[in-house]
């Protein structure tokens, strides 16, 4: 049964513009040839029962927005041109759905619009479930930068492997100083996890910006919330630093088949080894489940 049309918001459907501007995609290819600035799209006003329309004060540019633009993920899903492209938006509630509770007019929210996007636009609409209160102490810029790269590693660590990350699993992070890894990590250590991650000398830093004492001795790691185990890179090949040492998960968050090569070496058997990133198709290593000496991928 298709659901109802009716909007509610502050006024009526006249105090919100029948036009904005948004960035529109009118193909695959580089940004440049096919992203526009129009200034004459239409709002989306109409609104199922389940619907929000926000004001959007901040979006996000996340990789896989510019990969969408480039065409890399149109085997998976499929637009009609033009396409408001985006996905991460922060912004204050202007509408609401006839059967929306959680959410009220004037509420300032954040969310991810998944890879269909529209957050680079002045206004966007999506289901209430895809968007959230946003915390005072936040500004609208923060937000925006938090929702698919938190969710894409809550996803990962939590959703997508089983056993799940957990109090006592010893898990690595390639890396760390990336947005998923920084979330990663957090996550990880909110549960409980023995964590080491990857990332350069000069990103040491960001680590300990988050509130981590750093240690770059294995043998003095533990599940201390304070301390996190850091690698440098640059340095040192993690699959020879931490040998044989039964690791149950290896988030990738960097891609490239080094990373898996070096993951064989320090995961026990059955442990898991997941990806975000992934590889060329000429890669000897799947998207798809493996098992691999005992691993999953």
């Amino acid at each position: 049964m298709a659901e109802s049309t009716t909007t509610h918001n502050t006024n009526n459907n006249l105090s919100i513009p029948s036009v904005m501007k948004a960035a529109q995609q009118n193909g695959f290819g580089d940004i440049r040839d096919v992203l526009t600035l129009d200034e004459n799209v239409i709002v989306p006003r109409q609104l199922s029962s389940k619907q929000i329309l926000v004001r959007v004060c901040a979006a996000a540019i996340n990789p896989v927005d510019w990969k969408i633009l480039e065409g890399k993920l149109s085997l998976v899903t499929r637009y009609s041109f033009p396409h408001t492209p985006g996905t991460d938006v922060a912004g204050v509630v202007v509408a609401i759905g006839s059967s929306v509770k959680r959410l009220q007019i004037g509420d300032k929210v954040y969310g991810d619009l998944g890879i269909h996007g529209g957050s680079y636009a002045e206004y966007v609409r999506g289901p209430e479930s895809l968007f959230t209160l946003k915390p005072n102490n936040l500004t609208m810029e923060e937000a925006a930068a938090i929702p698919l790269a938190c969710d894409t590693s809550y996803q990962a660590l939590f959703k997508k492997i089983s056993p799940p990350t957990g109090r006592g699993s010893k898990i690595l992070i390639c890396g760390g100083s990336t947005a998923t890894g920084l979330y990663a990590i957090q996550l990880a250590k909110a549960v409980g996890a023995y964590v080491t991650a990857t990332c350069s000398q000069r990103n040491f830093s960001l680590m300990e910006k988050l509130g981590y004492t750093i240690t770059q001795t294995s043998i003095e790691m533990n599940n201390d919330q304070n301390q996190l185990h850091v690698i440098d890179y640059t340095e040192k090949d993690f699959g020879e630093e931490l040998k044989d040492q039964n690791y149950d998960i290896v988030y990738d968050c960097v891609g490239g088949e080094q990373q898996w090569i070096s993951a064989q070496k320090i995961l026990k058997r059955g442990g898991q080894f997941i990806t975000i990133v992934g590889d060329d198709l000429s890669s000897i290593i799947s998207l798809k489940t493996l098992i691999v000496m005992g691993s999953s991928i």
